[in-house]
């Protein structure tokens, strides 16, 4: 019997039945290689849902990012040469009139220099480019509380014993309304996300902390984190007027302000500011998804840590030497990495990032953390590149031949390990010798494969 005509969704079952005892003796039967084929189906799919949620936020980011390159400095020059039109518009009917001698002219010219006076109004009570802004970051945190509802839907898609953990009660009339037990689940755990991104960032990452066992928030960009975040509300409710409640939660959180802003000042945007929102929340959204997914999904790691290499190879090719430093710290950082080869790898990037900014003496300090003379011929080759040594890099190519381990032809040409050596008479040498042909020659081609791309999908458009 239901007790008040309601149900605990924590006693749902989602898992399925127990099998037969006929259905258990021909399971029982299947080979080894089929279970672990299952399970490596299983660990797949967790990687490529999980990884599509955090791959389409950071898409959402660098949207933001190419708006913001793309369109803040043409509303800037707009602004600026509608100043400098009305300014010569004034002038001109102000000397027309003082020069006029026809009368019958003068209503026409005084009407134009109207115009231009209301113009002038509308031009000075304008605000094109903080609009720009705030819309802009406004809608980050709009692409992130909408990351934070897929990325929860999709945890609990991949391991549904976490329904477990959402007590609610349920009406039995409602209970009886849906056709399904899935169809439930799956409005429950919709309610269940709404009540999350309802609450502040605080409050939505402890609620994550207590469901999930795990800390969250003890990392350094935190309460930057959460000050952008109130922020981001001060302009959506009433435009950047500070308030008391901002103020008391930035203290809590550990804000420290360079000027604390007083209650009813109001704050600006600015890009500056715009882009180290994009860059920390980019890092906060890699991370919270990062650590969801090796906490729920412990089998997948393997998975996990391609995804992260990806992530912070992409930035590298981007020359976002900032996110690929971050996000190799964090890399680094993590309790555990599933393979050696893999951690070689966040080292090697990191090295990449951190010479690439000129910080040298940081990136041969975390190379020296290391024993390289153990590793592949890839690592090594890697080492010497990092380390300027590019004679000893040229013989490692050699030896490397067509393809290495890890190092392929069009390593040579993408990763940006080889940003600078590509220009060296070593690498040129090098890489003639390898393939048989010259570096140039190869370029061009990918060049005329990668135009031809283009084209086609232009034509198909």
């Amino acid at each position: 019997m239901l007790d008040n005509n309601k149900v605990e969704t924590s006693e749902i079952n989602t898992s399925r039945p127990e099998s037969s005892e006929s259905s258990e003796s021909s399971e029982s039967s299947e080979s080894s290689e089929s279970s672990e084929s299952s399970e490596s189906s299983k660990d797949s799919k967790s990687s490529k849902l999980i990884s599509d949620v955090i791959d389409n936020f950071l898409h959402r980011v660098l949207d933001i990012e190419d708006c913001a390159n793309d369109f803040l400095p043409v509303a800037i020059n707009k602004y600026n040469e509608n100043a400098k039109r009305l300014d010569a518009e004034v002038l001109m009917h102000k000397g027309l009139l003082n020069a006029e001698v026809d009368t019958d002219k003068k209503p026409h010219n005084l009407k134009n220099l109207r115009k231009s006076l209301k113009e002038i109004d509308r031009h000075n009570s304008s605000l094109p480019v903080d609009t720009l802004e705030k819309s802009l970051f406004i809608y980050l945190f709009a692409a992130f509380d909408k990351y934070i509802g897929d990325l929860i839907s999709v945890i609990y898609q991949l391991k549904p014993d976490l329904y477990k953990n959402i007590h609610k009660e349920i009406l039995l009339s409602e209970v009886l309304q849906y056709e399904s037990m899935d169809e439930l689940r799956k409005e429950t755990l919709n309610k269940e996300i709404e009540t999350i991104k309802r609450k502040g960032y605080v409050e939505q990452f402890k609620d994550l902390e207590d469901k999930f066992s795990i800390k969250l928030s003890k990392f350094d960009l935190w309460p930057h984190f959460i000050e952008s975040a109130q922020r981001r509300n001060l302009f959506t409710h009433c435009d950047g007027i500070v308030s008391k409640q901002y103020l008391d939660i930035c203290k809590n959180v550990g804000v420290k302000f360079k000027k604390e802003p007083l209650i009813d000042d109001q704050l600006k945007i600015g890009k500056v500011y715009l882009f180290r929102t994009c860059f920390i929340i980019s890092k906060v959204a890699v991370m919270l998804g990062h650590t969801l997914w090796r906490k729920t999904q412990p089998t997948d790691l393997d998975n996990a840590d391609t995804h992260l290499t990806n992530v912070i190879f992409d930035f590298l090719d981007m020359e976002n030497w900032g996110k690929a430093i971050s996000l190799s710290e964090f890399a680094l950082e993590l309790p555990k990495i599933s393979t050696e080869q893999t951690h070689c790898i966040f080292i090697i990037n990191y090295a990449i990032a951190l010479k690439s900014i000129e910080n040298n003496k940081k990136a041969q300090k975390e190379l020296g953390k290391k024993d390289w003379s153990a590793t592949t011929y890839d690592f090594k080759l890697a080492h010497a590149v990092l380390t300027d040594d590019f004679s000893r890099a040229k013989d490692l190519m050699i030896r490397i031949g067509t393809d290495g381990e890890l190092i392929s032809e069009l390593a040579y040409h993408d990763w940006p390990l080889f940003k600078d050596f590509r220009n060296s008479k070593e690498f040129l040498d090098a890489y003639e010798k390898v393939y048989g042909y010259k570096y140039s020659s190869k370029l061009t081609s990918l060049a005329v494969e990668k135009k031809s791309n283009i084209d086609e999908n232009s034509s198909t458009e």
